[in-house]
């Protein structure tokens, strides 16, 4: 390794084979190297979290004002729980749906044993200054490929250009002396940091501002109701204006402020075609009701939304049977709508009478269901 810089520069562009590289990188890793390359966000640092010497010169690298907490990799949102025990609610949710990807979850001290007490004790003071673990899951492959064959955790920090700005080239690379391997692979894809969320309990905060805004992971950490019928046309496009116009009354707000209050409802059909508008009755007697389904356009049921999914709803147990065909890990989430566990008829071509009869009914069972998920307020009449 050389004063000036790195002690080796590898240009992937003209590299034949990026898959030498990546072993080149985890062997690095391995012997307690220092190895600069890009994420999808930014260009970082990185170290095996079982070399105090190589997490030491990377955080002294990194220039930190303040004694932030190094960010530990995951390969993905199983393993959050190994490294912060009791991950919230919210947590989980916002791990499932952003990882892989440019988002940074921040726990309070654990107050469980977990990962990071196995690490040297002189590891854990320097990866966690105050106790609180940060955890990112990397979308870009040269990173998740370095994870993945590296036989020990590794630990993140941001490279800085000279302006002190988080670096999206590889430039600023050039001249840090401490880097054993330096890998450029262009400009970073996103052009920004990723975006840090701390969670504390049921609630969340913007820690840092980057590549994913606030109003998504809003939606992210809020819960997601999915309804489920055939086509996607008449019943679960109900249930969903329904369940919206139901949640907005018991929460005061209108519907198109729910993600802010914590809630997204979406529908969907185990045998439906994609882009059908809803059934002309449905839509009538939800406007009705005050709601709408003028935007609303059919959808098949697919494993990310099942996967993303904190309940899911069908209408009937035919509808519940092919869910969970397709998703049995759906199985802890998926129910009928029905608490009584009897299915919601079909109105499918009969008149208005039979299409308000069902939506009487869906609101019914809701006001059970939304009971039995805490929303306060509200009544069982719209």
């Amino acid at each position: 390794m050389t004063e000036a810089g790195p002690g080796e520069w590898i240009d992937l562009s003209r590299c034949d084979d990026a898959r030498d590289v990546v072993h080149r990188v985890a062997a690095c890793l391995a012997q307690g190297g220092v190895v600069g390359l890009a994420s999808e966000t930014v260009y970082c640092l990185a170290s095996s979290a079982l070399n105090p010497a190589g997490v030491a010169r990377l955080r002294a690298l990194r220039g930190d004002v303040e004694p932030r907490p190094l960010t530990i990799l995951v390969k993905g949102p199983e393993e959050a729980a190994d490294w912060a025990p009791d991950v919230p609610e919210v947590a989980a949710r916002l791990a499932r749906r952003s990882w892989p990807g440019p988002v940074s979850l921040i726990f309070p001290p654990p107050a469980r044993s977990g990962l990071l007490d196995r690490l040297p004790a002189d590891v854990r003071s320097l990866i966690s200054p105050s106790g609180e673990v940060a955890l990112r899951c990397p979308e870009e492959a040269m990173l998740r490929e370095a994870l993945r064959f590296c036989p020990a955790p590794l630990v993140l920090g941001l490279v800085r250009a000279a302006d002190g700005s988080a670096a999206t080239t590889a430039e600023p690379l050039r001249n840090l002396a401490g880097v054993d391997m330096a890998i450029d692979s262009g400009p970073t894809r996103l052009g920004r940091v990723a975006t840090a969320v701390r969670v504390q309990g049921d609630t969340w905060s913007i820690a840092r501002e980057g590549a994913v805004d606030a109003a998504t992971i809003a939606a992210r950490a809020g819960r997601l109701l999915a309804f489920v019928c055939t086509g996607n046309t008449c019943r679960s496009p109900m249930a969903e204006a329904i369940c919206k116009l139901m949640l907005a009354r018991r929460l005061g707000c209108r519907p198109d402020e729910l993600e802010a209050r914590g809630y997204s409802v979406v529908s969907a059909g185990v045998a439906a075609s994609r882009g059908a508008p809803a059934a002309g009755h449905a839509a009538e007697v939800v406007r009705s009701m005050g709601g709408s389904l003028d935007r609303h356009r059919s959808r098949p049921i697919g494993l990310d939304l099942v996967r993303q999914a904190d309940r899911l709803f069908a209408m009937t147990a035919d509808h519940l049977d092919l869910l969970l065909d397709l998703a049995p890990e759906a199985r802890p989430i998926a129910t009928l709508l029905d608490p009584e566990g009897r299915d919601v008829p079909d109105p499918f071509g009969s008149d208005m009478t039979t299409y308000r009869r069902t939506s009487e009914a869906i609101e019914r069972m809701l006001a059970s269901r939304l009971d039995e998920l805490g929303v306060p307020g509200g009544s069982p009449s719209a």
